[in-house]
């Protein structure tokens, strides 16, 4: 088998460990709990360690000292940028990257080993099941950081992994039982690791399962992974599953479709969907996810529906779209944040009505010279509260949806998932209203979305609070979504989260004030509650 392209070994190399009982005593003098300078210290030392001649059992067994207080501090650390609105802050990219240098680093000693094997170093020979699974460990655990905080994957990402599959497969050793990396107490295989890492990918492609969904779907492959085989041939489904296939030679995950080649291989889901189909049954009967295995930290209709879509997206034929959607190249502007919204939307500045300003004696002026106000005061004033608007550009279309995307140079907002935002491509009169599905950045921090949209025309509204302080109450910024009887949408208030309570009662302004009953939660997301209305 052909070697791993490695860090070239140096004489200059200069490790402070040489050996595992050197390794060990080193490791003493690691406050784990620091994360941020151990982190630091496990990277330099380990791209040094990698640069190191010695013999491959031993470098076998400092590997695997290092292992659990590697994973240790790359779960600290990953902290620092998972979850965080994207495109990401030059510190949080910094965190992400130094991640992956670890990931790679400790990769990269394993293939050392792997080298030695390919050599024909018989020290190592009982030990290929090892090298292998830790090297997929590494690459894996490599491609799900990206998933924290919706970076896109490369194409060496994927070729590394299927790569080391290969190597896994020729030498026979894919089932064979090795103990976990960072939990050495339980097995696993090469097998069971290639499987998470390609099954993750697809419950997140694309990237619209929030942190916690990944979380909880990550946890639930660790044991499912052995439910799936993996052969060169398609599988005679009993249960009539369409194909998942993918090319090992290829740079990309699995897919439904019926490839053919000598790279190409069919995972058998039989057993894996039979047991999703079980515990949704279960679960629709009364049976607790505890019970089922799912965790004791989701409810019932949370975990049924979460076995839904991986469901969908491992064992099912994708279905069309239930609009058409046509590729585009249109321009577009966008801005995020209901005060932003209100402000490009209505075209004026927000004051609260009824409130007698005084005008100044240069907007006197300006009144008497030129009819109005000069509109560079609005200018001031959307720069005075952070409003912008961006340059995107929609790639795609169809009734219900848009996917857009942004050059670095396109705007500085950053976005998280199921965020509000309005968008007015650049041949129409006024903006539509969206929330974002999905997002992703590439390396070059282009940042991509999908967007879905909510119906009807915005008008710009002010609300306030009923009762005993309504008076003293200010107006917030609101937007009113007319209804839509074609698409059987109801008319709705767009307000900032938190503001629903059930049979609330709220004053809305818009040529004049008028109560209005809020009926319940239709849409919620990370910034905004969309309610029904109606006259109380």
């Amino acid at each position: 088998m052909s070697k791993f392209d490695l860090p070239i070994i140096s004489p200059d190399a200069n490790p402070e460990f040489t050996d595992a009982k050197s390794c060990a005593a080193w490791l003493q003098t690691v406050a784990l709990v620091n994360v941020a300078p151990s982190h630091g210290r496990l990277l330099g030392q380990l791209e040094e360690f990698n640069c190191f001649e010695l013999e491959p059992t031993e470098r076998l067994r400092i590997l695997e000292l290092l292992v659990e207080p590697i994973a240790f501090v790359q779960l600290e650390q990953a902290k620092k940028y998972t979850g965080k609105p994207v495109p990401l802050s030059k510190p949080e990219r910094d965190f992400f990257l130094n991640v992956l240098a670890l990931w790679d680093a400790l990769s990269q000693g394993y293939q050392r080993c792997l080298n030695s094997i390919a050599e024909g170093n018989p020290a190592l020979s009982g030990q290929r099941a090892l090298v292998c699974q830790r090297a997929l460990w590494c690459t894996g655990q490599r491609l799900a950081e990206h998933y924290k905080s919706f970076q896109e994957l490369s194409g060496e990402d994927w070729m590394l992994l299927h790569r080391l599959f290969a190597v896994a497969e020729g030498y026979g050793v894919l089932d064979k039982p090795v103990p976990e990396p960072a939990l050495k107490a339980r097995n696993t295989t090469c097998l069971q690791t290639y499987v998470q890492s390609l099954l993750l990918h697809l419950a997140n492609d694309p990237s619209e399962q929030s942190l916690k969904q990944m979380a909880m779907v990550s946890r639930w492959l660790e044991g499912w992974s052995q439910k799936v085989r993996i052969g060169r041939k398609p599988p005679a489904s009993e249960l009539g599953l369409p194909p998942l296939s993918l090319d090992i030679a290829a740079n990309r995950g699995p897919a439904h479709a019926m490839l053919s080649g000598e790279s190409v291989r069919f995972l058998e889901l039989d057993e894996l969907a039979k047991g999703i189909r079980s515990r949704v049954a279960l679960l629709r009967k009364g049976d607790t996810p505890e019970a089922l295995g799912l965790g004791a930290d989701i409810g019932a209709a949370a975990a049924e529906q979460l076995l839904l879509v991986v469901h969908r997206h491992w064992c099912e034929e994708p279905k069309p779209r239930a609009s058409v959607r046509r590729a585009v190249n249109t321009r577009a502007q966008l801005c995020a944040g209901i005060p932003a919204m209100h402000y490009y939307i209505g075209g004026k500045i927000f004051r609260q009505p009824g409130e007698a300003k005084e005008l100044t004696k240069a907007q006197r002026e300006e009144i008497a010279t030129f009819g109005r106000i000069a509109t560079r005061q609005d200018d001031e004033y959307s720069m005075t509260h952070g409003y912008a608007l961006e340059s995107w550009t929609i790639r795609e279309e169809s009734l219900g949806g848009l996917r857009i995307e942004r050059s670095e140079d396109g705007g500085k907002g950053r976005f998280v998932q199921q965020q509000l935002i309005a968008v007015q491509p650049a041949d129409a009169k006024g903006f539509i209203l969206g929330v974002v599905r999905w997002l992703s950045v590439s390396d070059d921090f282009i940042l991509r979305g999908g967007v879905r949209m909510l119906p009807g025309a915005p008008r710009c509204v002010a609300v306030r609070a009923t009762g005993l302080n309504a008076m003293t109450e200010k107006y917030v910024q609101a937007l009113l979504l007319p209804a839509v009887p074609a698409l059987q949408s109801p008319a709705t208030l767009i307000l900032p989260a938190g503001w629903y309570r059930p049979k609330r009662m709220v004053e809305v302004y818009s040529d004049k004030a008028e109560q209005i009953l809020l009926t319940g939660i239709v849409d919620r997301g990370a910034d905004f509650e969309r309610l029904g209305i109606a006259a109380p």
